[in-house]
Order: C-alpha cells, then structure tokens, then sequence
C-alpha cells in the first residue's frame, strides 16, 4: 500500500508512534532523578529497573497482562481508522481514494 507508510502497521494492531518508548524514558529519568548521576547512582538505578522487568516477565509467566490500558478515546479512534483501512478494495474499486484518505486523516489528526 503506496498511499500511506502506515496501512499495513495499523491493519495488524502495532503502535504508529514511539510514545510507549518516550514513556519509558521519562519514568526513567524520573528514576534516576538527576541529570548527571555518578556511576553507584545510576547502577543502583538499572539494578532497580531490572528487577522491575525481571517482576513483569515472571508476570506475563503468570498469565497476567503487563501492558497499560489504551485511553477510551485512542482505542475508539483506532477501532474506526481500522474499519477505515479494511474497506480500501471498496474505495479503490469506486474510485473514492481521495475520501478514503480524508477519512483516515480525521481519525489522525482527532486523537
């Protein structure tokens, strides 16, 4: 799919941005609570991080879910530009790409 470098990412459930990434770096350095920590400082708090990770994988082992709720809002507009993508063939097949592509633009630029 040329139209949008996107399509096939959002058709299969992955993240279209790198805000989970960005997140853990916040709560890191929230962690780590200074901008230039001595060496002991900064170990104590990566020993920390991976017991924390080590904690969350035992877990997952478990059964449990370890992954923050999507926000209602997000999870609803992803749900709609999902239905959006499904229907390309039938965009396509009327010749109706630029609407196809207002449609997903409106669910973008709402969340």
């Amino acid at each position: 799919m040329a139209l949008w470098n996107q399509h096939e990412g959002t058709l299969l459930g992955l993240h279209r941005t790198n805000n989970v990434s960005e997140g853990w770096h916040n709560r890191f350095n929230l962690l780590v609570g200074r901008h230039h920590p001595d060496l002991y400082s900064l170990m104590r708090v990566i020993l920390k991080e991976q017991q924390e990770v080590e904690g969350m994988l035992v877990g997952i082992s478990l059964g449990k879910t370890v992954r923050a709720a999507t926000r209602r809002k997000y999870a609803s507009l992803q749900v709609c530009l999902l239905h959006v993508l499904q229907a390309y063939d039938t965009y396509k097949v009327e010749g109706r790409l630029l609407e196809y592509l207002e449609n997903i633009g409106c669910n973008i630029s709402l969340g």
